[in-house]
C-alpha cells in the first residue's frame, strides 16, 4: 500500500492555498467592478430622467417668471440656479383656462434637486414636490435668445434656457461625478 508522503501533501496544499487566494481576489475584484459600473449606470439613468422632466416643463412653459409668489414675500427667484417657469392652467379637459397659470420651480437643496408645483385653484393640476436626484452637486441655469449664435440674455427675455446638472455618488472608495446638459425652448404661446 503506497501513501502520500508529506512533502506531497505540504505540496498539494500550497497549490490549493495559491490557487484558492488568486480565485478570492478575482472574486473581490469583480464584485468591485459590478458595484462600481451599477453606480455609474444608475446615476446616468437618474441624470436623464431629471434632465428630461426639466427639458419638458421648459418647452410647456409659457414664460419665466421673475419670482413665485408674484408679490412678496418671494420664496422663488428665477437666477444661475434656480427656475421658476410659468404655465397656462388647464381645466379637466386639458383646455388652456385664461388669465390663469401655474407655476414650476426646480432647485437645489443642499444634494436634493427638487420639482415644485404650484397651481392654480381653477387648475387641474396638483401641487407637487418632487425630488428628482438625490445627489446633486450643482445646477447651472443660462437663458438665451433665439439669436444665431445665441446671446446670454437675462431671464425674464429668454426664449432658450440651458440646463447643466452635475451629480457625484460614491463608489466604493471615490466619487464618481457626473455633467450632464440640456437645452430646451420656451413655448412662448
Amino acid at each position: 500500500m503506497k501513501g502520500l508522503t508529506l512533502v506531497e501533501v505540504l505540496i498539494s496544499m500550497g497549490i490549493a492555498v495559491v490557487v484558492g487566494g488568486l480565485l478570492f481576489v478575482i472574486i473581490v475584484n469583480s464584485t468591485g467592478l459590478f458595484y462600481k459600473q451599477s453606480s455609474t449606470i444608475e446615476q446616468g439613468i437618474g441624470t436623464n430622467d431629471a434632465l428630461s422632466v426639466i427639458r419638458n416643463s421648459i418647452k410647456e412653459a409659457q414664460s419665466i417668471a421673475v419670482n413665485y409668489p408674484e408679490t412678496l414675500p418671494f420664496t422663488y427667484t428665477t437666477g444661475g440656479a434656480q427656475l421658476v417657469l410659468k404655465l397656462a392652467s388647464l381645466d379637466l379637459s386639458g383646455n388652456i383656462i385664461v388669465d390663469s397659470f401655474d407655476y414650476f420651480v426646480f432647485y437645489l437643496d443642499q444634494t436634493k434637486l427638487r420639482f415644485k408645483v404650484f397651481p392654480n385653484v381653477l387648475s387641474q393640476r396638483k401641487s407637487r414636490d418632487q425630488i428628482l436626484s438625490t445627489n446633486a452637486k450643482s445646477l447651472e441655469i443660462k437663458y438665451y435668445n433665439l439669436a444665431n449664435p445665441p446671446a446670454e440674455v437675462t431671464p425674464v427675455s429668454a426664449a432658450k434656457i440651458k440646463i447643466t446638472l452635475s451629480l457625484e455618488q460614491k463608489s466604493g472608495q471615490v466619487m464618481e461625478k457626473s455633467v450632464a446638459t440640456t437645452e430646451a425652448n420656451l413655448r412662448n404661446d
